[in-house]
């Protein structure tokens, strides 16, 4: 197949498309245009003698039945989300599994593979619109397309899941880079989203919703929300009733007599804070939640967790029979067999942390719950170890497996985004995924989810990267995977992966996660980083590939500096912003020019939680400089 700006471009879908089918073909037609200058058009069939992609398998598209069988077809695609492509002379199959309750994400991850394998383009990096940064496109007048076939027979994990949390000033679910977001989450093989029932009811306003459905990623709803939205205590606009009017008794009741009252408005802190064994307060989530399921069919499962903190339990005469978790395991095992029942489809997502971690003895758990344990359970756990032991074989592991045992769907809930204490310092952790990803395989966990957020992506870039790539194929290093990412950067891609593998190595489990990026920028040699990164922007030809090896220097800058201020001593590490002593300014520089957290500079994709403001003398220079 030759493809040039000067030969037409046919693409050939099923008769009825699906969605997912029909952005398939809109994001290849893009991606033509955009490299190639072709703008394709839509046919019934191919054209003889033209170039022809051919969108969706045998099973669903005629043309694609004339060009391979269904049986053979079939036979290469054997799990959910596989990935089939083949190059013909001048006509390319592109497509994903069928037959599995997948949302067609093989045909949308096959067209960026046709994208990335074979034109070129890069897709492991997003920027806000108009900027010169992210993604990286040749730009190309004729390029030949050998005949061949690549397929991936399906996805290695199932769930590969994005924990989407906003904070402060940049908590608003209608930031400008939520659709790049959402995008980069498709490209790089994510199909889940948890969050907060108030972020995913803002995204209905805003379109997102419809925007993740076009990509087949699915919906984990509630978080730390859960009882404010299901068992609403001042009413919402799903429930009007005001529980702790009408029925005080399904909250806990308090060693002083007393039912639970929310702190704050919010009401996202005080634990497990319903009376557990209260069977009319079962009965009622349950219905809420199937009422509520039946009015948003993109969500798939509900995570119903605690509100955050420790508290103490429902001291009522049946819940006092029981431990904490005991009671905790028993409503959610009791919501899953009523939500279930209605709604078969459905998942109940139970975080397992804190002083909720460890499975009752002898219980069993309805098959239709997930066990989601958090990487944090009497502490944060270390990182770093390419041999994936900082997480594998470890309690955390024997943990989780025992939930397993017990009934459960098994998955983690990680932090390569680091928690709140690590400040969004870069942590090198991405050496070890691979190990993990694979002894998941081993164990029979489903997958993992990471804290990840749209305006971050350059702080965590190696390892969110990584997690979503190796979480779909998990045959590929840390090399591959390093390879593909900095393709970023151009002809300056050798010397940012050396300075990556420097920090890598610099870190290899000494360090819990919120100490993690602080261990690295300490114990590696800062000069040879800065150097490399010095030959990557000298060598790199395109204004876009400068520009990501500015931002991804700036994560690392900003590590350095930050962990260097006087003022780490006297500070509370879970405080998220900080006032620093900064005396040249360039921590301030940096939060108020670049930053798409705190001071929500929707451009960049990248996070300063830097409360600063006076930039004071500080000159920008060529790191500062984008183009």
């Amino acid at each position: 197949m030759e493809l040039s700006r000067h030969a037409p471009v046919y693409l050939i879908l099923p008769g009825k498309p699906t969605l997912r089918e029909q952005f398939a073909a809109d994001e290849l037609s893009r991606y033509l245009f955009l490299v190639l200058g072709v703008k394709a058009e839509k046919a019934d069939s191919a054209i003889p003698g033209a170039n022809s992609f051919l969108i969706g398998g045998p099973g669903r598209n005629a043309a694609s039945a004339a060009f391979l069988t269904k049986e053979e077809f079939h036979g290469a695609l054997t799990g959910a989300e596989g990935i089939f492509l083949e190059i013909r002379d001048n006509i390319a199959l592109i497509a994903g599994s069928e037959g599995f309750d997948d949302c067609e994400r093989g045909t949308v991850y096959a067209v960026y593979e046709f994208l990335e394998r074979y034109l070129g383009c890069s897709f492991a990096a997003y920027s806000g619109p108009g900027v010169h940064a992210g993604e990286v496109l040749p730009v190309l007048d004729w390029i030949a397309l050998p005949n061949g076939r690549y397929v991936k027979a399906g996805a290695d994990r199932s769930y590969r899941t994005a924990i989407v949390q906003y904070g402060e000033a940049a908590g608003c679910p209608i930031h400008e880079l939520n659709l790049p977001f959402i995008s980069w989450l498709a490209k790089n093989r994510y199909n889940r989203i948890l969050t907060w029932a108030s972020i995913y009811e803002a995204y209905k306003e805003t379109g997102l919703v419809r925007e993740l459905e076009k990509r087949g990623i699915r919906l984990s709803v509630g978080h730390h929300e859960s009882s404010q939205m299901w068992l609403p205590y001042y009413g919402n606009r799903c429930f009007s009733e005001h529980y702790r009017e009408t029925h005080p008794e399904y909250y806990r009741l308090e060693s002083d007599g007393s039912r639970y009252r929310p702190k704050d408005a919010d009401g996202h802190t005080g634990q497990w804070i319903l009376c557990s064994r209260n069977e009319d307060c079962i009965a009622q989530v349950a219905e809420n939640l199937s009422r509520w399921i039946e009015k948003n069919p993109l969500v798939d499962t509900i995570a119903f967790w605690p509100n955050d903190g420790i508290a103490k339990q429902c001291c009522c005469e049946k819940c006092s029979r029981y431990s904490k978790v005991e009671n905790y395991v028993y409503f959610q095992n009791e919501i899953a067999k009523r939500v279930s029942a209605r709604h078969p489809h459905i998942r109940i997502d139970m975080l397992v942390y804190v002083d909720l971690w460890e499975c009752p003895k002898g219980v069993r758990l309805e098959p239709c719950l997930r066990a989601d344990e958090a990487a944090w359970g009497k502490e944060q756990r270390r990182c770093g170890k390419p041999d994936g032991s900082c997480l594998s074989k470890t309690e955390f592991e024997t943990n989780l497996l025992s939930w397993k045992e017990a009934g459960a769907e098994i998955v983690y809930y990680d932090y390569y985004m680091g928690v709140y204490g690590n400040r969004q310092r870069i942590i090198p952790m991405a050496d070890e995924i691979q190990s993990i990803w694979r002894r998941f395989a081993e164990l029979g966990i489903s997958g993992a989810g990471t804290q990840i957020e749209c305006f971050n992506l350059w702080n965590h870039l190696v390892n969110l990267y990584t997690f979503g790539r190796t979480a779909y194929d998990a045959s590929l290093s840390f090399g591959d995977n390093l390879l593909a990412l900095c393709r970023l950067f151009g002809e300056g891609a050798e010397f940012v992966m050396q300075a990556v593998r420097r920090m890598e190595e610099a870190l290899d489990g000494e360090a819990i996660i919120g100490f993690a990026g602080k261990y690295m920028i300490e114990h590696v040699d800062r000069a040879c980083i800065y150097g490399l990164f010095e030959k990557a922007l000298a060598a790199a030809a395109q204004r876009t590939e400068r520009n990501n090896i500015r931002l991804l220097r700036m994560a690392f800058r900003y590590s350095e500096l930050e962990t260097a201020d006087p003022s780490n001593a006297r500070r509370i590490e879970a405080t998220r912003f900080q006032e620093y002593d900064d005396p040249s300014g360039e921590l301030a520089y940096m939060a108020v020019h670049f930053d798409s957290f705190f001071h929500n500079n929707s451009q960049y994709g990248i996070a300063f939680p830097v409360t600063n403001t006076d930039t004071r003398s500080f000159v920008p220079n060529q790191w500062y400089c984008f183009e």
